[in-house]
């Protein structure tokens, strides 16, 4: 009554399933089925993990790209999302300087300076965050900011 109409719902029949896996063990017997088999399991996994995540995205915010490239990198990430599609990266930079008090920021000429990215493993997607100028002004991003001091020295 009810696996009568599985075949029309695009579902497999258990016995069609069955029997792929018969002819699969029977291809591949003993310790090679056992390495198929993980080797299929390995990259359905890579697979499944390196859907959306843009390499490019996450060095700019790193800091691993030229600070021109970066901001080119990271502009249009913002711009990809429907309330940043009209935003003008070089003239946010330029206002939203005299916001800041701490040297880092004031200074800043990146985008990376006051905007990051967190991960989201589980989903595969970015979180972006802003460095609110409240917030660094009372000293909260000081690790960040001893970080951007080194780098700016080492060139």
């Amino acid at each position: 009554m009810f696996g009568q109409g599985r075949a029309r719902l695009g579902m497999a029949p258990v016995n069609t399933v069955k029997e792929f896996m018969h002819h699969f063990r029977k291809a591949f017997s003993g310790k090679t089925y056992g390495f198929v088999t993980q080797g299929f399991l390995a990259v359905l996994f890579l697979v499944s993990f390196s859907g959306c995540s843009n390499i490019e995205v996450e060095k700019a915010f790193k800091g691993d790209l030229r600070p021109g490239k970066a901001n080119k990198v990271i502009g249009e990430y913002c711009q990809s999302c429907h309330i940043h599609k009209y935003f003008d990266p070089p003239l946010h930079v330029s206002k939203v300087r005299s916001l800041y008090n701490r040297p880092v920021f004031k200074r800043a000429r990146e985008c990376r300076s006051c905007h990051y990215i967190e991960k989201n493993w589980m989903h595969n997607q970015h979180e972006r965050k802003t460095r609110m100028p409240k917030d660094a002004n009372r000293g909260k991003f000081r690790k960040f900011e001893k970080e951007e001091l080194s780098r700016k020295r080492r060139g």
